[in-house]
């Protein structure tokens, strides 16, 4: 309707007024353009200087239209200029709940997941460690992936920096041997890795599933 006759003014104004920033006409013209999933105007856009991260009068960034339109590869290039994909709009939506409400296809929630799980594992966050197989006393630890070499650290010494050969969400079949008659064997954010040695390391993160299945596919992103 008019609205979208609207837009595609802005944009197109902003596409031929040379190599100038935005102005208050058409600040929103990277928004018009990640909704329609015009890449090539993106691309342009971005390069006049439009902000990746500015939000609409409905509260919305470029790479959640994008995430609500299923354009993958837009979602893709939006993220290497530098979208985040943790805003949160006021009805509580992120670019990776808009992907999931998407039917079209998920290449978009794909690339946003593993944008994710990329920061989350190079960052690094707090998590349950448990010793001895399972039946040591789980402590704390900070947990994170060197990036350059694909090692995941919890501390210096050389048995605390391993390469992982597997990363899975749940206990593996040796845990829940070793550990019949305790509790903790189904905490929701329990996964394991298979260290290139062949040990495996039980973690626990905070977040339940949603946050483990994000380290098991950082951890395999980045080794």
């Amino acid at each position: 309707g008019n609205k979208e006759a609207l837009e595609k003014i802005v944009l197109e104004y902003a596409l031929e007024n040379g190599s100038r920033a935005p102005t208050t006409t058409t600040s929103y013209a990277l928004h018009c353009a990640a909704k329609r999933g015009d890449l090539p105007s993106v691309r342009k856009l971005t390069s006049k200087g439009y902000d990746v991260n500015a939000v609409d009068e409905d509260g919305y960034t470029p790479l959640m239209l994008a995430a609500k339109g299923g354009y993958g590869s837009l979602c893709q290039f939006l993220i290497s200029q530098g979208a985040k994909c943790d805003i949160v709009n006021q009805r509580h939506e992120t670019a990776l709940s808009l992907a999931r409400k998407n039917r079209a296809g998920n290449d978009a929630e794909r690339v946003i997941l593993n944008e994710l799980a990329r920061q989350l594992v190079l960052c690094g966050h707090r998590v349950k460690k448990h010793t001895k197989g399972g039946k040591g006393a789980p402590h704390w630890k900070k947990l994170k992936m060197v990036g350059t070499t694909g090692v995941l650290r919890w501390g210096r010494s050389g048995r605390r920096n391993v390469i992982c050969t597997e990363a899975e969400v749940g206990p593996s079949w040796m845990f829940l041997q070793d550990r019949p008659k305790k509790r903790g064997v189904h905490e929701p954010g329990l996964f394991h890795v298979v260290t290139a040695d062949n040990r495996e390391v039980h973690f626990v993160c905070e977040g339940g599933a949603e946050v483990a299945k994000l380290w098991v596919r950082g951890i395999k992103l980045v080794t």
